[in-house]
């Protein structure tokens, strides 16, 4: 899976926000590569396959070495990029990163710690802050998966601050991590509950491909160092 996303990592331009409708004006967003929902020649939609598949569906694959391998190659590939975009400063000092939740809670049979592990991967050994800050307090079907998503309102109400990694406060910078952008909508209620409970604190997203429906692809930027 090499060479399936492009350097460098790019901002979420003005003229892509359009895409994403639920996300928050002026949200600040990192991304480090694109979906457009056609034959990707990177590979970009493969590996989103292998990343985002579930224990479950693994378990019962009639290949589920071969399925296993794939996915463990997958998350490899997005901590070795991830490694390669923030400063080993800027992680041991500045940033938290938090994962999106799962839709599923632990113990549930399809329930999936691909975000965490990625992160724990992206950054052994340095002094990260990786922090399953956020949590949903019941399951729900994983929107990719289903035709009637959950509504803004719904997974508002049901996402909420995991006491457990709570009690020390987040460095200067939260960092939201999730696999693919689409409305937004998960992004906006990571923030929302982080800023309730800390109303000053910066947050920005660091996504691995976003879904594209118009929009060209945004200017290159320099990916944050220290």
């Amino acid at each position: 899976m090499t060479g399936w996303l492009p350097e460098p990592t790019r901002w979420l331009a003005s003229g892509e926000r359009g895409d994403h409708t639920l996300l928050a004006p002026g949200f600040q967003c990192l991304y480090l590569g694109e979906l457009r929902g056609d034959q990707d020649r990177s590979g970009l939609d493969a590996l989103i396959a292998h990343y985002k598949r579930s224990p479950l569906d693994i378990e019962v694959s009639s290949g589920r070495g071969r399925a296993r391998a794939g996915k463990e190659r997958a998350i490899a590939a997005v901590a070795g990029r991830l490694r390669r975009t923030f400063g080993a400063a800027a992680v041991a000092c500045t940033l938290t990163f938090v994962p999106i939740p799962s839709s599923k809670r632990p113990g549930h049979p399809q329930y999936c710690d691909r975000l965490v592990r990625t992160l724990r991967l992206a950054f052994r050994g340095l002094d990260a802050d990786v922090r399953p800050l956020l949590r949903q307090c019941v399951s729900t079907r994983a929107d990719h998966a289903s035709r009637e998503r959950l509504s803004y309102e719904r997974l508002l109400a049901i996402t909420e601050i995991d006491p457990a990694h709570a009690a020390r406060p987040l460095r200067a910078l939260a960092v939201l991590f999730d696999d693919v952008l689409t409305s937004g909508k998960h992004l906006r209620v990571a923030s929302e509950r982080i800023r309730e409970r800390w109303p000053a604190q910066e947050v920005i997203a660091v996504i691995v491909a976003r879904r594209a429906l118009r929009a060209p692809p945004a200017p290159s930027v320099r990916a944050l160092r220290a």
